[in-house]
């Protein structure tokens, strides 16, 4: 039995095909670009379907399988990012992504006319120009020719699902991204839906992750060399789906080493965040999520490395930051790279003197995001989800002092799963409960396989972050509220 996973993101697609035991066979990727218009930013929805195929059909050949083996397949996808569509599924727009800010007007208006508390507390969200509801507004309010034949708007997820099976649905995790799902009665908010004059009837159908959408169109099929018999599962949101293919479980908290890094827990009961500051999303009916993000992770290495040590590659960056010892020579670094809401960036190094060497400065930035995904996991474990494990992918990964640091600081274990794809990985486990018929993602956890390394707190190096972590956070909270 063989089974694909497609990964749908923001400048790329991915596709894998996996046999039962969640071993890769052949892979394919496709970079696309975002499209810039004096509006804001956009993405071809087409362009989204036919890098899907292409990169399908690529990794068939490249496992050198019949493609008429494959006995099921699930989508990941970025998520909030949607298109419009009439009712036989043409595009009367292009997709407004996730990253786009042009419905700040919108926000303002949901703003003024209802508690930003009493939405967080339904959605699990802030109220934000990314979102669907305030985008779907926008484009009511300047669009009014294209609301007005949309029957649906899609996802990106929704968008892929349909092209394969010509049913519009969407699963928990990509309503959650709408700021029109309430994630504790688990449905739309046709009240809140209503009050903006938007019609519910243009949101997909919700389905759950894991769940049978149909079958491989025939003429899909054929082009693709699929069968028609090939069953289409219900995916999920790409972290989501990246955390389920890294284990992610109640006591394991995953976490995602990018560009950005986002941290994901589990519960079986929707958490709401008195701060406003650690979102909640559903996953299925039984379980959520609860997700903070460092914004600037891997990108605050990346831009180190770019400014101060271009001539040094990443690995021997590695070695210079295992050579300094814990706490940097007295340098902290605050990875606060990403102006703010007041045009602000409010990245900062501290404790520099004529002793700091390039091997501090580097430790420095490492430690600091380290101190971050603390932060953050501290918040969650105050909310009382609690762990004692940390599944930790993404670029970051590959770096074991990073790996090392980490586990040192937070005082918990790291594992490094065996492959840093876990969001195809997630895709392919999910399309294997849609053939088991079940609703539980533990039933494909066997597909993970054993770790590819596991880190453990160094008991002398944690006592010394610990003593230091409270005065990290004073700084970096006295730095959010300037």
């Amino acid at each position: 039995m063989y089974l694909l996973g497609i990964d749908l993101g923001t400048t790329g697609c991915k596709s894998m095909v996996f046999d039962e035991k969640g071993a890769i066979l052949g892979s394919s990727y496709i970079e696309y670009d975002l499209i810039l218009t004096e509006e804001g930013i956009e993405q071809d929805a087409h362009a989204w379907w036919g890098n899907v195929k292409k990169t399908v059909m690529q990794s068939l050949e490249r496992s050198k399988l019949d493609g008429k083996s494959i006995a099921a397949l699930s989508v990941s996808s970025q998520g909030i990012a949607f298109v419009p569509v009439d009712q036989a599924g043409n595009t009367l727009y292009n997709a407004i992504s996730w990253l786009d800010g042009r419905s700040k007007e919108e926000v303002e208006r949901i703003s003024a006319q209802c508690d930003p508390k009493t939405i967080f507390h339904h959605t699990g969200k802030n109220i934000l120009p990314c979102y669907v509801l305030p985008q779907l507004m926008w484009l009511k309010a300047n669009r009014p020719e294209v609301y007005n034949q949309t029957h649906k708007v899609l996802m990106a997820h929704d968008y892929i699902i349909y092209n394969f099976t010509g049913r519009m649905a969407t699963d928990l995790s990509m309503a959650s991204g709408t700021l029109a799902y309430d994630i504790h009665e688990k449905k739309w908010m046709l009240d809140l839906l209503n009050q903006f004059d938007i019609d519910p009837a243009k949101l997909p159908d919700l389905m759950v992750t894991g769940q049978i959408a149909g079958t491989v169109l025939p003429e899909v099929a054929k082009e693709l060399g699929l069968s028609e018999q090939t069953k289409v599962v219900i995916g999920a949101q790409d972290q989501r789906c990246a955390s389920m293919g890294a284990g992610i479980d109640k006591g394991i908290f995953t976490v995602s080493l990018g560009t950005a890094s986002s941290i994901s827990a589990i519960t079986d009961t929707p958490i709401i965040d008195d701060n406003m500051q650690v979102t909640c999303c559903g996953l299925n009916e039984d379980h959520w999520i609860l997700e903070t993000v460092v914004s600037t992770a891997g990108v605050a290495f990346k831009w180190l490395k770019n400014t101060l040590f271009p001539q040094l590659d990443y690995s021997e960056m590695d070695s210079l930051a295992s050579s300094s010892e814990p706490l940097a020579g007295g340098v902290a670094f605050y990875p606060h790279l990403s102006v703010d809401a007041s045009g602000k960036a409010k990245g900062m190094f501290t404790g520099l003197s004529l002793q700091t060497s390039s091997k501090d400065v580097i430790r420095a930035v490492l430690e600091g995001v380290a101190f971050q995904i603390k932060i953050h996991i501290d918040s969650m474990e105050k909310m009382g989800v609690k762990g004692n494990e940390i599944r930790l992918f993404g670029g970051g990964a590959n770096s074991p002092v990073w790996c090392q640091i980490i586990a040192d600081v937070t005082g918990k274990r790291v594992v490094i799963p065996r492959t840093n794809e876990t969001g195809n990985l997630g895709a392919a486990m999910i399309a294997r409960m849609g053939l088991d018929g079940s609703s539980d993602f533990h039933s494909s956890y066997f597909m993970m396989g054993e770790p590819a390394r596991v880190f453990t707190p160094e008991p002398s190096r944690a006592k010394c972050y610990q003593d230091a972590y409270q005065e990290y956070v004073k700084v970096h909270t006295e730095l959010a509220a300037d």
